[in-house]
């Protein structure tokens, strides 16, 4: 948990910088076209206390967030936790966000099935992450150093949709977003190259920095089973009286 708790704080510290706060910004504009699918009671947000406004635009009424870093904001509820064993009730949860917190641990596939274990029958995950195949993933490569974010891992959006599918999840949308390069926000070229934002999102969706997929629990019908006796028991009668049983053949 100290490993989990020292790389969520690099990333809710650089949250804050001027380039964090718009992934932040546009993420947040971008969700509720995806909150629109999603429906219930609990909503169960997966990551650091900066990204809480990601979920706060849901429509579902209980919204947590759960954290390994302490939370110092007592305007909403979190659960303090690792992201292995998560403290969560199976199938208790109608909607599960995890905004690039596969990135942040050794073993995403585990949190993800975690994740998936929490959802209700019916219920809906959506998993925002970096896209490796990305101007931001070229930036990744290119630094090859230990700041957060391009020190941890870039999951495609293929391995994240196969693990959904291993969990008996179905895949409902995919968005892509983030066509500039990641140059900070107050960068004069940033705004410049804002007219690729528009262009990327018509013609190259899935090479977008940030990917997001929205999934929905299957619920798999139970098929009656027929029980075909191998053997006859004919001549085989059974009386009750009172509290004892006697058999006669």
């Amino acid at each position: 948990m100290a490993n989990t708790h020292r790389t969520s704080q690099k990333w809710e510290n650089w949250l804050s910088n001027s380039l964090g706060q718009y992934l932040l910004e546009t993420e947040q504009r971008i969700l509720p076209s995806l909150f629109a699918e999603c429906y219930g009671k609990y909503a169960l947000l997966i990551g650091v206390p900066s990204q809480f406004p990601l979920i706060k635009f849901s429509s579902i009424k209980y919204q947590v967030v759960l954290s390994p870093i302490i939370n110092k904001n007592k305007k909403f509820h979190i659960v303090e936790s690792d992201f292995y064993d998560l403290p969560i009730a199976s199938g208790s949860v109608d909607l599960v966000l995890l905004p690039h917190a596969l990135e942040f641990v050794d073993n995403p596939q585990q949190l993800l099935s975690e994740a998936c274990r929490v959802v209700k029958p019916e219920g809906y995950i959506i998993v925002v992450g970096f896209n490796p195949y990305s101007l931001w993933g070229l930036k990744k490569k290119l630094l090859k150093n230990n700041q957060c974010p391009w020190s941890n891992n870039f999951i495609s959006a293929s391995s994240v949709k196969e693990w959904l599918l291993l969990a008996d999840f179905e895949l409902i949308k995919q968005v892509g977003l983030f066509f500039r390069p990641p140059l900070q926000h107050h960068d004069s070229l940033f705004e410049k190259l804002k007219f690729l934002e528009w262009i990327g999102s018509k013609l190259w969706s899935p090479f977008g920095g940030v990917y997001m997929l929205l999934a929905k629990a299957k619920v798999v019908p139970l098929t009656p089973i027929k029980l075909h006796w191998q053997q006859e028991l004919s001549g085989v009668q059974v009386s009750i009286t009172g509290p004892s049983v006697r058999n006669w053949v």
